[in-house]
């Protein structure tokens, strides 16, 4: 009887504690699925805002027509569709090729360290060669070449626009004859730049996780490593160089404000490379302030095309084969298990020369971030003006304090929210999931979609629901709620990847100390995951901080903001755009371009320092 007693009141003191974990389990589940809430009801409302255009116009007339001219009521977008793959496909296929050549060289021939050699006789050269020798081992290059690319990655789009504005449209119009330098190779060069560091991240990422006996192999049976680097490892990374690529083509047609300043905004067919052109993006940014009534829905409409294409370019990576498998006629090399055949030529000297291609656009890619760097500063620094930092607020002249001052409460609001819905998001990802769930996979492929949303279909999105829907009107606020469904992607992505680095043995350990489920994760696992938290919570502030085409439809471009989260006003880059965009105020829009790039710079140094932090105390 006693036993049954004290059997019965431990199941009572049970009972609460599986009530916590039924609702904590729950709870992480709800705030998985929100990405899928989120697609659904982007979809869904961009579609609803987009009938009446369907149903007025037709759906074949809008999609095949011709013609865009909304003071006759003739809205159709065939030109622009044309006009956005061609640009496209042309920076995909600069940049991918540029890309995956300079992933090439930083995955094989990138040295850590840099040594001088000296075999003359000359004492006193030697010893101040001995110098320069002890300076640059402290300088590890393959490091270097790293934050480049990530350097790259996070400078702002906006920031792109007025380089590609002031350089690359102006060099094309020498090329030009002095005529306008706007058109389809401006935008395919500077989209191009853009897509570098996807491409380049994503195939060195998949370079290195070919198993090393493939090149080993290949050595060993008297290739040389270049032959062995392109006929074997880079073909044995196929997978993922094609994942890269499809990543590369959504990043490049959703994206609106930096080529809105050099595709010259004709709504016509191209007849060559320097013709002037508009995308459905920059159709969108261009015409929805004022748009109204059917005009207002063919703009919806135009970014329900455009976001099928993406939602067809980012579903297309599920059908990306995992292996790849020698073709016919080639030679067989097997790695260490016996299991897999890689193609490979033991001869030919082409491989040489593609070795000395990736070193040249290795170059070539410091070089074109020292120029953009170079660029910004100096006319950061010639235009600089106290008054543009320091001046009270007027209306119609921007200054710096209301957007730096939106700009960080638009960081705050958001992390708010976003970071509690990732962080949860990922511990169910994590720490519930069960191997092969279709559930799990189902919330992946929707986590991954939401990423490659563009963001002037968040703007948009932002703007149907919170603006129109709920009449909550332009304000930081809305902007802020639209930004938490733009990072969300990033912090599940991140954080998930920092909770699956802490090892299994301190769950186990507590497990074994009689610790339940939820009381580990919140004080074992969370704990030894806050790098990684953090490293996330930093990629979400620069995409905020970088973020324009969201802001535009949602928060607004007022020059004047109070504080108070319901009152409209500019980011810092929407200050940009907004001072770039007519030309009046290019001092200004060059000092505000000044300031993000050192916002871009100083969190890379931030994540650069946080992950070499945690990579020491792994090794420890």
């Amino acid at each position: 009887m006693k036993n049954a007693n004290a059997a019965a009141a431990a199941d009572t003191r049970r009972a609460p504690l599986n009530f916590k974990e039924g609702f904590a389990k729950f709870l992480f589940f709800v705030c998985a699925c929100l990405s899928i809430i989120a697609v659904f009801g982007i979809v869904g409302f961009v579609l609803y805002g987009s009938v009446p255009a369907f149903r007025d116009i037709g759906v074949f007339q809008f999609i095949f027509g011709t013609s865009w001219n909304p003071n006759y009521d003739r809205y159709g977008i065939l030109p622009m569709i044309v006009n956005s793959l061609i640009v496209t496909l042309f920076s995909v296929l600069l940049g991918g090729i540029v890309g995956i050549f300079t992933a090439v060289f930083l995955a094989f021939w990138c040295p850590d360290k840099i040594h001088i050699n000296y075999r003359g006789n000359d004492p006193k050269r030697a010893q101040r060669i001995e110098k320069i020798n002890r300076v640059l081992h402290k300088i590890n290059l393959r490091t270097i070449f790293d934050q480049i690319i990530k350097l790259l990655a996070g400078i702002p789009s906006i920031v792109y626009g007025l380089f590609g504005l002031e350089i690359i449209v102006q060099m094309l119009s020498g090329m030009n004859g002095g005529r306008d330098g706007k058109g389809i190779l401006a935008c395919s060069l500077l989209l191009a730049i853009m897509v570098l560091p996807t491409v380049t991240s994503l195939v060195k990422n998949a370079l290195e996780a070919v198993p090393e006996s493939y090149l080993e192999g290949a050595l060993a049976l008297g290739n040389s490593k270049a032959q062995a680097v392109f006929c074997v490892v880079l073909p044995a990374a196929r997978s993922g160089i094609i994942s890269a690529l499809i990543l590369a083509l959504g990043r490049a047609v959703g994206e609106a404000m930096a080529v809105i300043w050099v595709s010259g905004n004709r709504a016509l067919f191209p007849s060559g490379l320097f013709s002037n052109i508009r995308t459905m993006t920059t159709n969108i940014v261009m015409e929805m302030g004022y748009a109204t009534g059917l005009h207002q829905s063919a703009l919806l409409a135009t970014g329900f095309v455009l976001l099928v294409f993406v939602l067809i370019i980012t579903l297309s990576m599920n059908f990306v084969p995992k292996e790849y498998r020698g073709g016919k006629g080639t030679r067989a090399l097997l790695d260490n298990t016996g299991e897999r055949e890689i193609p490979f030529r033991k001869q030919g000297a082409l491989q040489d020369v593609l070795f000395g291609i990736s070193v040249f656009f290795a170059a070539l890619v410091a070089l074109i971030l020292a120029i953009i760097i170079f660029y910004i500063v100096i006319n950061g620094i010639v235009n600089f003006s106290v008054s543009f930092i320091t001046s009270a607020q007027a209306i119609d002249v921007p200054t710096l304090m209301p957007s730096l001052l939106a700009t960080l409460e638009l960081v705050g609001i958001t992390l708010a929210i976003a970071l509690p819905l990732g962080i949860c998001a990922a511990i169910f990802l994590n720490e519930y999931a069960k191997p092969g769930s279709k559930v799990i996979k189902v919330i992946r492929t929707f986590i991954d979609t939401l990423s490659g949303v563009p963001s002037i279909v968040f703007g948009l999105f932002g703007m149907m629901l919170f603006r129109n829907t709920l009449g909550m009107g332009r304000s930081v606020l809305v902007g802020a709620l639209t930004l938490v469904i733009v990072v969300l992607p990033t912090i599940i992505r991140s954080t998930e990847e920092s909770l699956h680095a802490v090892p299994m043995s301190l769950r186990e350990a507590s497990y074994g100390l009689g610790a339940s489920k939820v009381r580990t994760i919140f004080r074992i696992v969370l704990p030894s995951a806050i790098p990684g938290i953090a490293t996330a919570a930093i990629l979400a502030i620069g995409r905020i901080i970088g973020e324009s085409a969201a802001l535009v439809f949602t928060m607004g471009t007022a020059f004047t903001f109070y504080g108070d989260p319901s009152g409209a006003g500019s980011s810092l880059a929407v200050l940009l755009y907004t001072c770039a965009n007519e030309g009046l105020h290019m001092g200004e829009a060059y000092m505000t371009a000044f300031i993000l790039l050192i916002f871009a710079f100083v969190l890379n140094i931030i994540v650069y320092l946080i992950q070499r932090g945690v990579r020491k105390k792994r090794m420890n």
